[in-house]
């Protein structure tokens, strides 16, 4: 829960409440009082709240991006280059899937 994901840079519980859970409950009368002082109240607190809250999760998406571009670019360099083939040249076609294909076109149809 509160372990930093690699791709996003954030916790989930932070992209989702906005903040990082405490590691242990307000125990005692003055940490509830003090806890309860941390949370905004007015509109002006609660609105900056939003905002950050947008802004990280933005920042999220944003580096979600940017890793599946970097792990798509990684992917890539082991790939060898496409076939080409010309008029003319033969090759093999799978078709273990063509019966299955052929009986699901239409219902007039059978496979021989």
């Amino acid at each position: 829960m509160s372990t930093i994901n690699a791709s996003t840079g954030y916790t989930p519980f932070h992209l989702h409440l906005g903040r990082t859970p405490r590691l242990l409950p307000p125990l005692t009368p003055e940490t509830i009082r003090t806890t309860r002082e941390d949370f905004p109240t007015d509109v002006a607190n609660a609105l900056e709240a939003i905002v950050s809250l947008k802004t990280d999760v933005a920042d999220a998406h944003d580096a979600l991006l940017a890793s599946r571009i970097a792990q798509a670019n990684a992917a890539n360099l082991h790939r060898s280059e496409e076939p080409t083939f010309q008029v003319g040249d033969l090759a093999y076609l799978s078709t273990a899937h063509r019966r299955r294909e052929y009986l699901n076109g239409s219902n007039k149809r059978v496979a021989k």
